[in-house]
């Protein structure tokens, strides 16, 4: 018989009720930011410890790009190719954003989710992990057209403004994106399935900065939208941090 071996992605019984319960106490929250995002543009933001992030599509489906750094050490950050790796390509609740080496942990674990998704042509679905941040270089290599707004700028601009470094601005979790590939193995998206009030919220899992930008793209349409960013301080701690070594934690 094979060795059976822990997969450290996955979630116990313990850590899926604890989150369901926090998702679920939306009357013991207490607001701590509330931001909006204006279109084309990005912001930067701390998320401590045991919060709880919502991203909104408060004004229109708007897809949003996402980043994340510990907050004691910007070299430790999401890392989307692992977080592939262990997830699959589109996140969900209950899916995990792990971050880079050496540390390599989770970031945020995925609690809440709006979007309704639909049966789409080759399995494509929303909240992507697999397309890269739009950028000044890619757009002017498409288009020939310099200067044009993008998520890698928005994000270190928003990173400056909060005087953290955005040395390693990275490829993004694509909130509200949908995509997925062909027959020949070649990506695609489709406008957003995200509709207007949609949100997705993300347990902290240590203590971050994120940043984000209202990509200003064709990934969400036609049309571009502000997002909205909530972040609650709640009471709730993992029962998992204070049992013995000898019990899985991830």
């Amino acid at each position: 018989m094979g060795e059976n071996i822990s997969r450290p992605q996955d979630l116990t019984d313990t850590q899926l009720d604890f989150y369901i319960r926090v998702a679920r106490s939306l009357s013991k929250r207490e607001t701590c930011q509330d931001l909006l995002v204006p279109e084309k543009s990005g912001r930067a933001f701390h998320v401590y410890q045991d919060q709880v992030l919502r991203i909104t599509c408060s004004h229109g489906p708007q897809v949003c790009d996402f980043n994340a750094f510990s907050a004691t050490d910007s070299s430790e950050h999401f890392w989307s190719g692992r977080t592939r790796t262990l997830q699959g390509s589109h996140m969900k609740i209950g899916r995990q954003l792990w971050s880079t080496e050496p540390s390599m942990r989770p970031m945020m674990t995925m609690i809440a989710d709006t979007v309704k998704k639909r049966q789409l042509p080759n399995n494509a679905t929303t909240h992507d992990l697999i397309y890269s941040r739009c950028s000044e270089r890619a757009w002017q290599l498409r288009t020939g057209r310099k200067g044009m707004p993008n998520c890698n700028t928005n994000i270190k601009n928003a990173l400056r403004d909060i005087g953290f470094s955005d040395e390693y601005v990275h490829d993004a979790f694509n909130v509200f994106m949908t995509t997925g590939y062909d027959t020949d193995h070649r990506l695609f998206h489709v406008p957003s399935e995200a509709q207007k009030g949609d949100y997705i919220e993300l347990y902290a899992e240590i203590d971050l900065v994120c940043a984000v930008s209202c990509c200003p793209g064709t990934s969400s349409g036609s049309e571009h939208y502000p997002i909205t960013v909530q972040v609650f301080s709640q009471s709730m701690r993992p029962p998992w941090r204070t049992i013995s070594t000898d019990t899985k934690v991830i």
